[in-house]
């Protein structure tokens, strides 16, 4: 995969859930960083490039999915980074309007949905190279 692939930030406390997004995002040709929480999840923000999305579930230790976009909106540097909600969480849906989030998906997202949301804010490959161009 090349440097160059749209990258994602997937936010979750489930190693799994952890492991399974990766492993098809990246198969899909994307860069993908995770983090357990969202403290970890700012912490390897700050100061880096940005992803093109960001996958947050809400119900985490430390710092929760709500939390996390509250900061996130607050620092001018990542409040332009696109997230979609991943969650089981039942009554998210009244909340993720007025938190300005890009979408929300309900767990357990069946994969075409999950690599559908992520194409709409994320774009895979290079453009086709022309003669005489690196």
């Amino acid at each position: 995969m090349s440097s160059s692939a749209p990258s994602v930030l997937v936010i979750d406390d489930d190693p799994d859930i952890l492991e399974v997004t990766r492993f098809v995002l990246e198969n899909a040709g994307y860069r993908v960083a995770t983090a357990a929480n969202g403290a970890d999840a700012l912490a390897s923000l700050r100061g880096k490039a940005k992803p093109g999305l960001i996958l947050l579930d809400l119900m985490m230790p430390v710092m929760n999915g709500w939390e996390f976009r509250a900061e996130q909106t607050r620092d001018p540097e990542l409040a332009s980074v696109p997230v979609v909600i991943i969650t089981g969480a039942g009554n998210a849906a009244a909340r993720a309007a007025p938190a300005g989030v890009a979408g929300l998906l309900e767990k357990p997202v069946e994969l075409d949905t999950l690599l559908s949301a992520v194409g709409r804010y994320c774009k895979r490959g290079r453009p086709p190279r022309r003669e005489g161009q690196p």
